[in-house]
């Protein structure tokens, strides 16, 4: 044996789509300026081309105490006035009716990558949707579990039975089933699940969970930018019908709702009406954070729960929040109005940070996403097609994007 490392690390090369996308596009600018029209990173840029710091969240930030700022975090948990905060900020005062546990993690990554590490054996396999995130991949690589996907699409609508068919194919083979589901706002579609669907998806796990235990991983890390507000959130009451045998796993990041992608904070909120199991399952998280992160950025939590628990604070951050949701939505109506009108084919829109073109063909993207880069438009290769994020291009950019697109196409 010559290898330092093991045969699990052994060949480990990160390349990563969008930051590989993005460094190019910054070279472009250097050279072209103006002319380059770059959707590559998902984060708020505003219309002058600014990243979006928000001062609702930053300028209480200068508030808080230095001391606070470099002290550890209280728990290995969590904050409890964070994890409390959370509750409170997704749930509502009068909460819900199934037990609950939060564990802070750094981001909606390390909600997502330790659920995925806790939950399923070495050779098991994670169902994610066909378009998702790139990095579910990478996690469930680093915990030697395999992947197979649901068909996200039937027509305009989420393919409900091919959901199905997929949960119930897993579920025969290994008795248990961790499924993703990315929503609201999905990353890379934008598409948001109707009632009725999320109606369908809880009605039918109940039903397969008297076959084995189901794990839905529900990442909602774009929630806080759906266009129905809070309102949606009501959503979550929908869990409280959960079986005894079914447990939510909701990935909640602090990254975007204030956009403070580099703090790094996160939690995953458990749901399970089996007490005993969900005591094992927290434990579990907080023995696996003690021994990859220890515990995350206290002075980021402390941030979080300082807006959340004070009227006037929270307020001005939601009406502050609310204009950049207003945008989004003005954004994606240009892109995917003029694509229907030129014809560009893309995935179901409804809200959130993202649009994909439709491109099947492995090779063909590729390609084209070569030909876009050799005209100053630079997007990120996703499965099943390229993903325009309309969050980091302003308006103007955006009038004529997609007749562009479909021209080189």
């Amino acid at each position: 044996m010559n290898a330092f490392l093991n045969e699990l690390s052994d060949g480990k090369v990160m390349v990563d789509k969008v930051f590989k996308a993005a460094v190019a596009a910054n070279k472009a600018k250097e050279k072209y300026g103006d002319k380059v029209v770059d959707a590559t990173l998902g984060t708020l840029f505003d219309e002058e081309g600014n990243f979006v710091a928000f001062d609702s969240v930053w300028k209480t930030y200068e508030t808080i105490d230095k001391i606070q700022k470099a002290k550890y975090a209280s728990s290995i948990q969590g904050n409890p006035d964070f994890n409390q905060a959370i509750y409170k900020w997704l749930f509502g005062s009068k909460g819900l009716e199934i037990p609950c546990e939060i564990i802070a993690t750094p981001g909606g990554a390390g909600a997502i990558s330790s659920t995925m590490k806790n939950v399923l054996n070495p050779g098991e396999t994670v169902i994610k949707p066909s378009q998702g995130w790139g990095p579910y991949k990478t996690m469930a690589k680093e915990c030697a579990i395999t992947l197979t996907d649901y068909n996200m699409f039937k027509e305009a609508s989420f393919d409900i039975e091919n959901f199905k068919l997929t949960l119930t194919n897993v579920m025969n083979t290994q008795g248990k089933v961790l499924v993703i589901i990315n929503d609201p706002c999905h990353n890379p579609t934008g598409y948001t699940l109707t009632g009725d669907e999320w109606d369908q998806i809880i009605t039918f796990v109940n039903t397969l969970s008297e076959k084995g235990p189901i794990i839905i991983l529900n990442d909602i890390a774009y929630a806080d930018y759906t266009t129905s507000g809070n309102e949606w959130k009501k959503h979550f009451r929908k869990y409280n019908r959960l079986e005894k045998n079914v447990m939510m796993v909701i990935a909640f990041s602090c990254s975007k709702t204030l956009t403070a992608y580099g703090a790094r904070v996160g939690a995953q909120v458990v749901l399970s009406k089996d007490e005993k199991q969900l005591e094992d399952f927290k434990n579990a998280a907080i023995y696996s954070a003690r021994s990859i992160w220890s515990t995350v950025n206290n002075s980021a939590m402390k941030l979080f729960s300082t807006i959340m628990n004070d009227d006037d604070l929270r307020e001005t951050y939601i009406n502050e929040k609310q204009q950049y949701v207003d945008l989004l939505k003005e954004r994606a109506s240009i892109f995917v109005s003029e694509a229907k009108d030129v014809g560009l084919d893309i995935f179901p829109h409804v809200e959130g940070f993202f649009v994909t073109v439709k491109v099947e063909d492995d090779a063909r993207k590729e390609k084209l996403n070569l030909r876009l880069q050799e005209n100053n438009i630079f997007i990120v290769e996703v499965d099943g097609g390229l993903r325009v994020a309309i969050c980091s291009v302003s308006k103007r950019k955006l009038k004529g994007l997609a007749k562009r697109i479909k021209n080189i196409m």
